[in-house]
Order: C-alpha cells, then structure tokens, then sequence
C-alpha cells in the first residue's frame, strides 16, 4: 500500500501554487511553498484549515470550492513520479499493489491516470473511500479487506508519520520514505518498521 503525495509523485508545487491562487481571491499574501508542504498528506480540509487560516469557519466552504476548481485542473502542471517510482512498481508487478491516500479519490484516480501508472494499481483508495482518514487504519482495513489479506502480509509506505501510524494501528509492515514532502524527523519519531531514502531500496527489504 503506497500513500500517493510525497511518496510515488511530487505534488508539492500544484498543491502550493492552488492554495496561493485561492489565498489570492481574498486578497491573501502568497506562502512560501515549503510552509504548504508541512500540511500535506491529512487531506484536503487540512491543508486549507492551515494553510489559509486567516478567514476562519465562514469562509471555509468558498475556500474549498476555489481551491478544489483551481487545483483540479492544475494538479499535472509540475507534478511528477519520484525518480525510481516506475521501477519499484514494476519490480512488484508480482504483488498486490494498492493507492492509499487521503487525497479525493477522484483526485488521486486522475493524477494517476495523467501521470500513466493506472494500471500499476490494483485498488485506489482515498481520502473519502472509508470514513476516517489516515491516520485512522479504516482506509488500509478497506485494502485488506478488498483482497482478502491478513495484516501480516501487507506493507504500508509512506513520507508522513501519518501514514506509519495507521500502517501499525492496521497491524501491517510500515516503510517510511525520506525523500518526499513529509517532515522527516516527525516520520522517523513514528518508528517505521524501514526507512529508505530512495524508493529503489524498498526491494532490498520486501522482494
């Protein structure tokens, strides 16, 4: 199971540059994009309630609308696969490979469709296929359960501490990336089962 922002693409810029044209509707100073990575990976309604907190509740449902339309037809701009990512998924084409984000499922189905890895996936799974969100394990229950496997046999990777967390609450292997957008000192206090710094040695460890 691969968590999608910061761990098989880079989707840093499009996100950031989404929440500085919606920040640009209000009249909002831009952020740097770094200050928009840290709340990448929770879900949409996090990255907006941090990201543009200076218009409170009122507001926050037009801040969705203008964020999601931006986003939606910006979202391939600049993103790309990490370096090695088709690799690794080819190198387990034998296994059952799932999407595990948070991002809207129709989002992270059309990133994946752009970025031509569709078909590298069994299943996809987002922020809105079960009812919690990671950290919650009901989106890694909903994989298991998908393909009838036992939480022993099943890997969780991830670049945010978040996504090691629900991996153990789920019971399954967990593998922290450092090369993406998380903090890496947060991913490394969840204790990750592994960590690997580029997604290549992630067959040193489970092929």
């Amino acid at each position: 199971m691969f968590d999608l922002d910061g761990t098989l693409a880079d989707t840093g810029q499009d996100l950031a540059n989404s929440v500085n044209y919606t920040r640009g509707q209000f009249e909002l100073a831009s952020l740097a994009p770094y200050s928009v990575y840290r709340h990448i990976g929770r879900g949409v309604d996090h990255l907006l309630k941090h990201a543009i907190p200076e218009l409170g509740q009122d507001h926050f449902e037009k801040i969705r609308h203008i964020f999601l339309g931006h986003y939606e037809e910006h979202l391939l701009d600049q993103t790309t696969l990490y370096p090695g990512i088709r690799k690794l998924l080819d190198d387990f084409s034998g296994k059952r490979r799932a999407v595990v984000s948070n991002k809207i499922y129709r989002l992270a189905l059309k990133l994946l469709q752009g970025l031509g890895v569709e078909n590298c996936f069994d299943a996809v799974f987002g922020g809105d296929s079960a009812a919690d969100k990671k950290p919650h394990p009901a989106l890694l229950n909903a994989a298991l359960t998908k393909f009838g496997l036992p939480a022993t046999g099943a890997l969780m990777v991830g670049d945010g501490d978040i996504d090691i967390e629900a991996g153990k609450r789920a019971g399954v292997m967990t593998c922290g990336v450092t090369y993406g957008l998380g903090d890496k000192n947060d991913l490394i206090a969840a204790h990750p089962d592994v960590i690997i710094n580029q997604p290549i040695e992630l067959a040193d460890y489970f092929l």
